[in-house]
């Protein structure tokens, strides 16, 4: 066959057997590709130099928790940190069964280590571009574009959030149980705190969950931002946006009818929860400190609250001050709680952002078309 050797990619072969070698309508469909995939480059390119700058002002922002994490380097246990980072990655790993437990809902089965990568994308994505989360979700549908539709894409991320911030009101009735259990008459104004702040969560998601659902409602606000939006939105941009509409209520109402399957997707998050504290927990071993499992849990539970509310402007120090303002509060010693906060943060920051950036720079470009895709429905 002269197609074995012939060199021109499979969108230029499939033009070459429906036009021909010499017809002008095959040139201009050549010359239109050509110019479009110099457009997607540009764009690359624009999206990479972006996440550099994200990533330098991240690293320009935390250059004093890295300058602290040098001179705390000679007191601490090394062997812990190379664990911590271990687990670390194992967090990520769960954040990947987690991705492929949901999507197997929706009817798509997709390759464990493209969803570990794509955890780790999004996580870069959402630490550069503080959006409260979305920037991630519109990010995991590039990773799995074109095998999982964007709509489907986007809600399976929004569930993950859904399902985390669920898991951590889970745990905060065991970490106050355990510290009132190990620290009687302690913690009274965190606890307050955390309960009003974990009501305030319950009752946004309540409302958000409760527009989701009512679809003619949420069509309705869309049609008329849409409108209002006007020029600025041209047929063929409103016809994609529609599609995206279509397929997150079609994945939205598939899930709702197989909620029985959503247990296991939630029992990776509680999972991620439980691994995420026990980093935070090897912290304090690494400086050589046994401390009460309730203060530590509180602390990440708290921490985590404080980003729901902070994450939306900032996604620099808001997780940090939580914790280790938690700390603190708990009465422990100034010096090793924002030590360990510290520690906490930079070991997050070396293990996430570069392999971050690396799989967000990957997944920007379009997957080959004569790729054989990794996600299909079973």
């Amino acid at each position: 066959m002269i197609w074995d050797s012939d060199p021109l990619m499979p969108s230029e072969r499939l033009l070459q057997a429906s036009f021909g070698k010499t017809t002008r309508t095959r040139r201009w469909a050549l010359d239109s590709i050509t110019m479009g995939a110099r457009s997607r480059k540009t764009i690359q390119r624009v999206f990479t130099i972006l996440g550099l700058v994200g990533l330098a002002i991240v690293v320009f922002f935390d250059r004093h928790d890295l300058t602290s994490f040098w001179s705390l380097a000679e007191h601490l246990r090394w062997y812990i940190i190379a664990a911590v980072v271990v687990v670390q990655l194992g967090s990520y790993w769960l954040n990947a069964l987690y991705y492929l437990s949901i999507l197997r809902v929706f009817s798509y089965d997709t390759g464990p280590l493209r969803l570990f990568e794509g955890a780790l994308a999004a996580n870069f994505v959402n630490y550069v571009l503080p959006s409260a989360g979305l920037a991630g979700a519109g990010f995991l549908s590039q990773v799995l574009a074109p095998d999982v539709p964007r709509g489907v894409s986007v809600l399976v991320q929004l569930m993950r959030y859904a399902l985390s911030a669920l898991a951590v009101l889970v745990m905060m009735p065991v970490g106050i149980a355990l510290l009132f259990l190990y620290n009687p008459g302690k913690g009274g104004a965190i606890v307050d705190v955390t309960i009003a702040s974990a009501v305030a969560i319950t009752l946004a998601a309540v409302v958000l969950v409760a527009l989701i659902q009512n679809e003619s409602l949420a069509r309705r606000l869309l049609e008329r931002l849409m409108r209002m939006l006007g020029k600025l939105l041209n047929k063929a941009r409103k016809d994609q946006v529609w599609e995206f509409v279509d397929q997150f209520y079609g994945a939205f109402h598939s899930m709702v009818s197989h909620m029985r399957q959503m247990w296991l997707p939630f029992a990776w998050s509680i999972l991620y929860i439980i691994v995420e504290i026990g980093t935070l927990y090897m912290a304090f071993l690494a400086f050589g400190e046994v401390m009460n499992l309730g203060t530590v849990v509180m602390a990440y539970l708290f921490a985590n609250i404080a980003s729901v509310f902070g994450g939306v402007l900032f996604s620099t120090g808001v997780f940090e001050l939580g914790m280790a303002g938690t700390l603190i509060a708990l009465g422990m010693r100034f010096a090793l709680a924002v030590s360990v906060t510290t520690v906490y943060r930079v070991t997050n920051l070396i293990i996430g952002l570069p392999p971050g950036f690396f799989y967000y720079r990957k997944y920007l470009a379009p997957r080959d078309e004569g790729e054989t895709p990794e996600a299909s429905p079973p």
